[in-house]
C-alpha cells in the first residue's frame, strides 16, 4: 500500500511524464494539478479516520445494548427461578418435571434440568436441603 507522500510523489511524475511528452502545458498548471491531488488524498485520510471513528463508535453502542438486553433476561430468568426458594422439592418437581440428573453433595441433593433452548442448550441446578426445601440455585438460562 502506498503512502501519502509515495503516492503524491508518484502522481507528480506521472504528470511530469505527461507534460514532457505534450506540448503547451504550463509548470504552473502541473504544480496545481499535484496540490489538487495531494489536498484531495489528504481529504480521502480525513474520511477514512472519521470512518472509523464512526465505526468504534458503533461498535461500543453495540456492545452496551446487548449487555443491558443480556442483564434484563438474566433478572427476569432469577425472579423466576427465586419462586421456588424455601418450597418443597415437589412443587420443583411439579413445575419443571423430572430432574435430568440428581447429583448428591454432602448433606444437600442438586437437581439438574437441561434445557433445550433455539439458539443454545442451558442447565438449572437447584440444591435441596434434607428436608427437601429449596435452598439455592444456579442457573445458565435467560429466558
Amino acid at each position: 500500500m502506498l503512502t501519502n507522500s509515495t503516492s503524491a510523489f508518484f502522481i507528480f511524475l506521472t504528470v511530469k511524464l505527461i507534460i514532457k511528452f505534450t506540448t503547451g502545458l504550463k509548470e504552473s498548471l502541473l504544480n496545481k494539478y499535484v496540490d489538487y491531488c495531494c489536498n484531495f488524498i489528504s481529504i480521502l485520510n480525513m474520511i477514512k479516520k472519521y470512518f472509523i471513528f464512526l465505526t468504534l463508535i458503533f461498535s461500543v453502542y453495540s456492545c452496551t445494548v446487548i449487555s443491558e438486553k443480556a442483564t434484563q433476561k438474566a433478572d427476569k430468568e432469577n425472579a423466576y427461578l427465586s419462586t421456588f426458594l424455601n418450597k418443597s422439592s415437589a412443587n420443583l418437581n411439579s413445575t419443571l418435571g423430572k430432574p435430568t440428573q440428581v447429583l448428591s453433595e454432602s448433606n444437600l441433593t442438586v437437581h439438574v434440568y437441561e434445557v433445550k433452548g433455539t439458539i443454545f442448550d442451558c442447565q438449572r441446578k437447584f440444591t435441596i436441603d434434607n428436608k427437601n426445601i429449596v435452598t439455592g440455585f444456579v442457573s445458565t438460562c435467560w429466558d
